[in-house]
C-alpha cells in the first residue's frame, strides 16, 4: 500500500502484484440504463429503477455472457436496484451460474458514488451553473467532492478494497466473477487494475449493459482516456452544454450576413428546403435514439396531458373562431394576421424533449405529447386552412407533407428500430456523437437566419426610407413581442395553478410544449406563396429570431434560478455551529458595535474555512459568496449585519466550509 496525494491510503501496487497471471476470470457489467440515465441527471445514492430500455441491455449483456459460455461461481452486486436488477435480468438470460445454490452477494463498496447535494440534479444545468472546467473539476476530479458527497479517489479505495478482498482469492482458486455495479466504481476500478493512481482518473462515459472481461475494461479505458476519445467527449459535452447558445449564434450569424450583404437573393427555394429537412432528420435521429416511446407512454400523467391538450384545445377553438368569424382575414393584406393566429395552433416543435433534458425536465411528457401533436394538429391545420380558403399553395403542402415524414416519421423509426435491435451500440453511440444533432440544428439556424432576414432588414428597422417597410418591421416586432410574452405569461400562470399537482419536472415539460411553437412547420404554409407582403416576411423573421434566440434568454433564468437553489443547498449542506460562529463574529467586533460590514463579512467566512478545510479559497471566491450573503443577511439595508440576523440565518442555514465549490 501507499499514500496518495490527498493522504488516503491507496492499493496501487497491490493490482498488479496480486492478480497479474492468476488463473481465475473477473467480468464487469455496468448496470442498465436507469431512469436517472434517461432524464440527464445524477442519480448517485438515490435507488432508481431500470428503463424498459436498461432491461433490453441486461437482457443483451447475458445474450453476449450465454454467448462466450463463461460460467460463474460468485457472483458480486451493488445493493442499489438498478444494478440488483440488471444482474437478476443478465443471469436469468445467461444462466451462466455454475450452481442454482450461489448466492448473488451485495457489497455497499461497489455502490455508486455519492454525489451530495447534486444527486436527482439535472447534468446539463450542473454544467452551466459551474461552468465546464469547474463541473469536471468537482465531479471528476480525484481530490474534489460535491457538497456532502464523495470524491473518487475515495471510491477508488473502496472498490480496490473490494476486489482485493472479495475477487482476488476466487481468481486465485481459478474461479470466475460477475460483478455488477455502477460508472464511477468501475472507472476508477479500471484504473486500479492498469496499476494508475486516482490522479491518473478520466471520465470514460462506460456504457451501460456490457459485460467486459477485466483485459477489456482496461483496454476500453485506455482508448477512450486519451487522443481522439478525448477531444470527441470534449467537443460532446461542450455542444450540448452550449447547444442554445450555439443555435442562437448560428441564427443571428446568417441573419447578419443576409442584412450586411443587402442580398436580395437567398438561398435557392428547393437548396433551403432539402437543408431543413436534411437538419431536422438527423436532429430527429439523435432526439429519437434518446427515447423509448412504448415506455414512456405509461409514465406521463394524466394530469400534465390534460394540462396540455386543454391549452392547446383552448387555443385551438379561440383560432378557429378568430379564422372563420372574418374578423382577421378580407384580403392578402391581412395574411399576417392569420399568420400569427395560426403561430398559437400548430404543435410543439420537435425539439421539445431535448430542451427537457437540457433544462431539467421529466422528458416523458415532452417526448410523448409534441410527438402526438405534431402527427394531430398538422392534419387538422391544413384541413382548417383549406375550408377557410387562405392562400396556401400546393409546394407548401408538399413541404409540409415532407418534414413530417422525412423530417420526423422515418428518421425517428430508424433510431427507434436501432435501439431495439443493439440497444448497446446505439447508446454509446448516442453518448459520443450526440453533437451531430446539435451541428445539425445550428446549420440550420445558420440557414434559416439567412433565408428569411429581409434583405432591407437593417435600413428598415434604423434609417429606411421606404417608411411602409420600416412600419411594417416595427409593427411585426410588436406582435411578435406580444406573442411571444403571452404564450410565456400563460404557461406560467399554469405552473402556478397546478403547483402541488404537476411535479416541478413535469411543469418544466408543460412549460416548454406550451411556448415552443414548431416553427418550421408554421413557415411551411406560407413559404412559396406569390406576392408575399412586407408584413408576411417580418412576421416570419421575428418568429424564427424568437424560436432560437428566446430559449437563451430562458435558459439563463433557469440556470441563475438553478445557481441560487444550489448554492442555497450548499450552505445548508455543511453547517458550522451557531456557537462557533458567534465566537468569531464577536472577534472580528472589535469595536463591540454587535454588526458586521461588508468586508468583515467577507474575513469571517475566511475564518470559518481557516477552521474547517484549513484552506481559503480565493479572494474573487470569497467575494461572490459575500455579495450573495449580504444581501440576505443585512435584512433592514442598513448596511451592516448585526449578531441577531447572523445567528437567525446559521440556525436555519448554516454556512459553507469550503467556498471554492461555489465558485461559477
Amino acid at each position: 500500500m501507499k499514500k496518495t496525494n490527498n493522504g488516503s491510503t491507496s492499493l496501487v501496487s497491490g493490482a498488479s502484484e496480486t492478480t497479474d497471471n492468476l488463473p481465475g476470470k473477473v467480468y464487469f457489467i455496468r448496470h442498465g440504463e436507469s431512469t436517472s440515465n434517461e432524464r440527464n441527471i445524477f442519480a448517485g445514492v438515490l435507488d432508481v429503477d431500470l428503463t424498459a430500455f436498461g432491461r433490453l441491455q441486461a437482457r443483451r449483456a447475458g445474450a453476449d455472457i450465454k454467448n462466450k459460455g463463461v460460467k460463474f461461481d460468485a457472483v458480486y452486486v451493488s445493493h442499489m436496484k438498478r444494478a440488483r436488477q440488471t444482474c437478476e435480468i443478465a443471469l436469468e438470460t445467461s444462466q451462466a451460474l455454475n450452481s442454482p445454490d450461489i448466492p448473488v452477494q451485495i457489497d455497499h463498496r461497489i455502490s455508486e458514488k455519492s454525489f451530495g447535494i447534486f444527486a436527482g440534479r439535472n447534468l446539463n444545468l450542473l454544467r452551466l451553473a459551474l461552468g465546464y472546467e469547474g463541473f469536471e473539476e468537482m465531479l471528476h476530479s480525484h481530490n474534489e467532492a460535491p457538497p456532502a458527497g464523495e470524491k473518487i479517489s475515495q471510491v477508488y479505495d473502496r472498490a480496490a478494497r473490494f476486489y482485493e478482498e472479495k475477487v482476488v482469492p476466487h481468481l486465485k482458486r481459478g474461479e470466475t466473477v460477475l460483478v455488477v455495479c455502477h460508472q464511477y466504481v468501475l472507472e476508477p476500478l479500471a484504473l486500479y487494475l492498469s496499476e494508475l493512481p486516482p490522479t491518473a482518473y478520466k471520465h470514460l462515459k462506460l456504457p451501460n449493459g456490457k459485460a467486459l472481461s477485466k483485459e477489456e475494461l482496461v483496454k476500453f479505458r485506455d482508448k477512450e482516456s486519451g487522443g481522439a476519445a478525448a477531444l470527441r467527449k470534449e467537443i460532446n459535452d461542450l455542444s450540448i452544454m452550449w447547444a442554445i447558445l450555439i443555435y442562437a449564434a448560428a441564427f443571428l450569424l446568417g441573419s447578419l450576413v443576409r442584412a450586411a450583404s443587402a442580398s436580395e437573393t437567398g438561398i435557392p427555394s428547393d437548396i433551403f428546403r432539402s437543408i431543413i429537412v436534411a437538419c431536422l432528420a438527423a436532429s430527429t435521429f439523435y432526439t429519437y435514439l434518446d427515447i423509448d416511446f412504448a415506455a414512456s407512454k405509461r409514465k406521463v400523467t394524466r394530469t400534465v396531458k390534460s394540462v396540455v391538450y386543454l391549452w392547446m384545445l383552448a387555443r385551438w377553438g379561440f383560432g378557429l373562431f378568430l379564422i372563420f368569424s372574418g374578423l382577421l382575414y378580407q384580403s392578402p393584406a391581412d395574411l399576417y394576421k392569420v399568420l400569427w393566429v395560426l403561430f398559437w395552433m400548430v404543435p410543439p416543435a420537435l425539439t421539445s424533449p431535448v430542451l427537457s433534458v437540457l433544462w431539467g425536465g421529466n422528458l416523458y411528457p415532452s417526448a410523448i405529447l409534441s410527438r402526438t401533436l405534431s402527427i394531430v394538429a398538422p392534419l387538422a391545420l391544413l384541413a382548417t386552412l383549406r375550408v377557410a380558403g387562405l392562400p396556401i399553395n400546393d409546394s407548401s403542402l408538399i413541404f409540409f407533407g415532407v418534414i413530417l415524414i422525412l423530417g420526423l416519421a422515418i428518421p425517428g423509426a430508424i433510431a427507434q428500430f436501432w435501439r431495439a435491435k443493439s440497444p448497446v451500440e446505439s447508446n454509446h453511440h448516442s453518448k459520443n456523437w450526440k453533437f451531430i444533432g446539435v451541428l445539425a440544428v445550428a446549420f440550420m439556424a445558420l440557414a434559416t437566419g439567412f433565408q428569411f432576414t429581409p434583405a432591407t432588414f437593417l435600413g428598415d428597422l434604423f434609417s429606411s426610407t421606404d417608411t411602409n417597410r420600416s412600419l411594417a418591421c416595427l409593427q411585426q416586432l410588436a406582435i411578435a413581442t406580444l406573442v411571444f410574452i403571452s404564450m410565456r405569461v400563460l404557461a406560467v400562470l399554469t405552473s402556478v395553478f397546478t403547483k402541488g399537482k404537476l411535479s416541478k419536472a413535469e411543469a418544466q415539460d408543460a412549460y416548454i410544449l406550451l411556448v415552443n411553437p414548431n416553427f418550421f412547420l408554421w413557415a411551411a404554409l406560407f413559404i412559396g406563396v406569390n406576392a408575399i407582403a412586407q408584413e408576411v416576411k417580418y412576421a416570419i423573421f421575428w418568429a424564427a429570431l424568437g424560436f432560437f434566440c428566446i430559449p437563451l434568454i430562458e435558459q439563463i433564468l433557469f440556470v441563475t434560478s438553478f445557481s441560487n437553489e444550489i448554492l442555497r443547498e450548499t450552505l445548508r449542506s455543511s453547517r458550522v455551529a451557531t456557537e462557533d460562529v458567534k465566537k468569531l463574529f464577536l472577534q472580528l467586533d472589535k469595536d463591540g458595535s454587535q454588526s458586521l460590514d461588508r468586508g468583515e463579512i467577507m474575513e469571517l467566512l475566511g475564518l470559518i474555512e481557516d477552521m474547517t478545510t484549513g484552506e481559503r479559497s480565493s479572494e474573487e471566491v470569497r467575494q461572490y459568496i459575500t455579495d450573495y450573503l449580504f444581501t440576505i443577511l443585512d435584512s433592514d439595508k442598513n448596511g451592516t449585519v448585526d449578531l441577531a440576523e447572523l445567528e437567525e440565518y446559521v440556525s436555519a442555514y448554516g454556512l459553507v466550509a469550503n467556498l471554492n465549490i461555489l465558485q461559477t
